[in-house]
């Protein structure tokens, strides 16, 4: 469940667990996230719920029930609304008769994402060897040095997932290609479904952290041809991975 409110300008969003609805469970009230209130509230909200589902905080099949939490807890109904909305726009969350449920994804699934990923991301890294900044990648070298940092004890898979989830984004961001990036934004935001769940098994860090280090070679000079060969090599790993985790659930 969900708590808004406003206070000193800020939004506050608490989440409620249920068991088996958000990683390392807890049942008391936890705050997740303080933020300006510079956007409307709905989009805030949007941005929260957004964040916990792709994160892997909020398991697929887990409930989103709007009346309840603007009942419960004296939420407007309209941002409350409007953000669930635009997640269902996105496939995020079905409706049903029990309201909004966070999309469980079958193995079919997972491949046709992986397939449509593939396709675009490939003719992204084309145009990013040409119009990535240096900037840009300075980021992404930072991002790649702090994930190799992760591979010491005691680091949690949801680190490692927003870091690699930066890594992509960047490249993604840096082509002038709106279009495509809103295309492969999408296909993204479902395949981080399966990502935060595997992840989470630290016996791929190394190995994904040490294709993002060849990419990053490859975009530093400037080479289309190998980029697109370790792009390929990279999400087909990805897909290999996520076939483990498939493997894994059937046992």
């Amino acid at each position: 469940m969900a708590l808004t409110y406003l206070k000193n300008f800020c939004i506050v969003i608490l989440i409620d667990v249920d068991p088996g609805s958000i990683n390392h469970q807890r049942k008391e009230a936890i705050l997740l996230k303080v933020i300006k209130q510079s956007q409307p509230i709905y989009q805030q909200i949007y941005e929260l719920i957004k964040h916990l589902i792709i994160s892997g905080q909020i398991k697929p099949g887990s409930r989103i029930n709007a009346s309840k939490l603007a009942e419960e807890y004296g939420i407007s109904r309209t941002p409350l609304r409007e953000a669930l909305r635009q997640l269902q726009k996105e496939q995020l969350l079905i409706q049903n008769n029990q309201g909004a449920t966070v999309i469980e994804l079958d193995q079919k699934d997972f491949e046709e994402l992986c397939s449509s990923r593939l396709l675009l991301e490939r003719e992204i890294i084309r145009l990013a060897v040409k119009e990535i900044s240096d900037k840009e990648l300075q980021k992404i070298d930072n991002i790649v040095t702090k994930a190799e940092s992760l591979l010491e004890p005691g680091e949690d898979g949801h680190s490692f997932l927003e870091l690699n989830t930066k890594f992509h984004e960047i490249i993604i961001h840096s082509i002038s290609n709106k279009r495509l990036i809103q295309l492969l934004d999408q296909v993204r935001s479902l395949l981080l479904l399966y990502r935060a769940t595997i992840v989470n098994y630290s016996d791929h860090y190394a190995e994904i952290i040490k294709e993002h280090r060849l990419i990053l070679e490859a975009l530093n000079d400037r080479d289309e041809e190998k980029a697109v060969r370790l792009v390929e090599e990279h999400l087909k790993n990805d897909q290999i991975r996520g076939q483990k985790y498939f493997e894994t659930k059937k046992h």
